[in-house]
């Protein structure tokens, strides 16, 4: 700022001085505010954000409140995780062929679904009967008990030791599903420690 544009400045006031910085510095005025916004959002946006520690994906089943609040907040809690850390949850993914589904909605959710292991955002699926079998015929899951060695006592584990069958779970039974309810873990799992973990989670409950 030059000394003319001080002395023109300490001759208006008012009005009139905000109307002339605004017309003659309007320009750097524009980027310094862009630039706190940038700042501040970068700011907000390191504090509140979360980490994923575990993804967990709901196929041809729906949750409701209280159950989801069980299947993520929950286990989240019973894991002594801290308020940035936070189970992930994929839900209103559809495999099916019944007459209600449509098949656009279908295809989206099997793409979603692919997606998710294929960018390794996927680490538990519970899933009805039918999806267990779509997926088990396209080597999704691995073998559970390669993640904890006492898993080879589950009663509901299938015989290649890939899916579970979780119905009889306190959570699960309590939720009054009118078919059986399955968990697998995907071959490519980020998380499979915490899945393995999830699976106590269920079962001691």
């Amino acid at each position: 700022m030059t000394k003319t544009d001080r002395d023109t400045l300490r001759s208006l006031h008012g009005r009139k001085k905000w109307e002339h910085i605004w017309a003659y510095y309007k320009l750097p005025i524009a980027i310094v505010l862009i630039i706190v916004y940038i700042l501040g959002y970068a700011a907000y946006r390191h504090v509140t954000k979360k980490e994923d520690v575990l993804y967990l994906g709901l196929v041809n089943i729906t949750a409701g409140s209280d159950l989801t609040e069980q299947l993520t907040t929950g286990f989240a809690e019973a894991q002594g995780l801290t308020k940035k850390q936070q189970v992930d949850l994929l839900s209103g993914l559809l495999l099916s062929e019944s007459e209600s589904a449509e098949e656009q909605y279908v295809y989206a959710s099997e793409m979603k679904l692919l997606g998710a292991v294929s960018a390794q955002r996927l680490d538990v699926v519970l899933m009805d009967e039918y999806a267990r079998d779509r997926l088990l015929a396209d080597d999704y899951f691995l073998d559970l008990r390669t993640l904890d060695a006492s898993f080879h006592e589950l009663s509901g584990l299938n015989a290649g030791g890939t899916v579970l069958d979780i119905s009889d779970t306190p959570f699960v039974r309590q939720a009054g599903f009118s078919g059986k309810v399955y968990l697998g873990v995907v071959q490519n799992a980020p998380h499979p420690e915490r899945a393995a973990a999830y699976i106590h989670y269920l079962f001691q409950r």
